[in-house]
């Protein structure tokens, strides 16, 4: 059998646990990874799409978590996940609608959260049929310079509008279940970031972002749903662009020059032949 982490690094389960547990940091990584993983294991299983692949992560000009292949075009997936800290539950047991509130799940203060008592209760009852809502993360590992479609280019983690094609927000910290919202990456709000010029800010994605559960616009659970709006797009562009053959007729035969070009239809240019001194 092959040997565990357990007994790579020759400490107990529970040791490991609390080691996680104690390290936000640490927790935030490993659930990142195995949101990652599991999605690659529920797309695999769902046998749909192929060719799953990931980038480099240290790849600054290849963003994607997740590459597949889906009726014949390669798209790119963007995992993200929740942010705990970020994450309230909806208090719906008080008598009247104004008197419900969110709870959330860590309490703030100086250095390393606490888990808040009072979200446990509600939580523990309404776990699996609970509202949440909370944030996430959307931005690079670091700041790397980003050039933009005028030539201006900035410093700055803002991920741009089309470097991926779809974003995957793993929703584990809600209900401590393998759950994902997707969404078109046009989809996704622009930075509010005023520090960048309103052209600058047009072209990248805010570095925070909120969701809900159940989910909600731009959100869906079906990540098929996107992917053929991307694939059925990808389709358009390429009926629109066919081959237009321009036949010169000579004395000794027709010669096609071919060239690529957004009509459908084959135009023929005549030539006379020269005039004879």
């Amino acid at each position: 059998m092959a040997r565990t982490l357990l007994d790579i690094f020759d400490v107990s389960l529970d040791f490991l646990t609390q080691v996680v547990l104690d390290n936000p940091s640490l927790r935030g990584m490993v659930l990142g990874y195995l949101a990652e993983a599991k999605l690659k294991e529920i797309l695999e299983g769902h046998g749909r799409a192929s060719a799953f692949r990931k980038d480099d992560d240290h790849d600054r000009k290849k963003k994607g978590d997740l590459v597949v292949t889906y009726q014949g075009f390669e798209f790119k997936v963007e995992v993200k996940s929740l942010q705990t800290n970020s994450v309230e539950i909806l208090d719906e047991e008080r008598p009247t609608a104004s008197e419900q509130k969110w709870i959330r799940k860590i309490l703030k203060k100086k250095g390393r959260g606490e888990t808040n008592p009072g979200y446990i209760p509600v939580w523990n009852k309404h776990r699996l049929d609970g509202q949440y809502r909370g944030q996430f993360q959307c931005d690079a590992s670091d700041k790397r310079p980003v050039e933009f479609p005028d030539g201006s280019t900035l410093q700055t983690t803002n991920l741009l509008f089309g470097e991926f094609h779809i974003l995957a927000a793993g929703l584990f910290a809600f209900r401590e279940k393998w759950d994902f919202g997707f969404a078109l990456n046009g989809e996704l709000p622009a930075s509010a970031n005023l520090e960048y010029p309103e052209y600058q800010r047009s072209k990248l994605i805010t570095s925070m972002i909120s969701v809900t559960w159940p989910l909600a616009p731009p959100f869906v659970s079906d990540i098929y749903s996107l992917l053929d709006r991307l694939a059925a797009e990808e389709k358009a562009k390429q009926a629109g662009k066919v081959t237009e053959e321009t036949q010169v007729v000579v004395e000794k035969g027709p010669v096609k020059a071919v060239k690529v070009v957004e009509e459908t239809k084959v135009k023929v240019v005549k030539k006379r032949p020269p005039k004879k001194s």
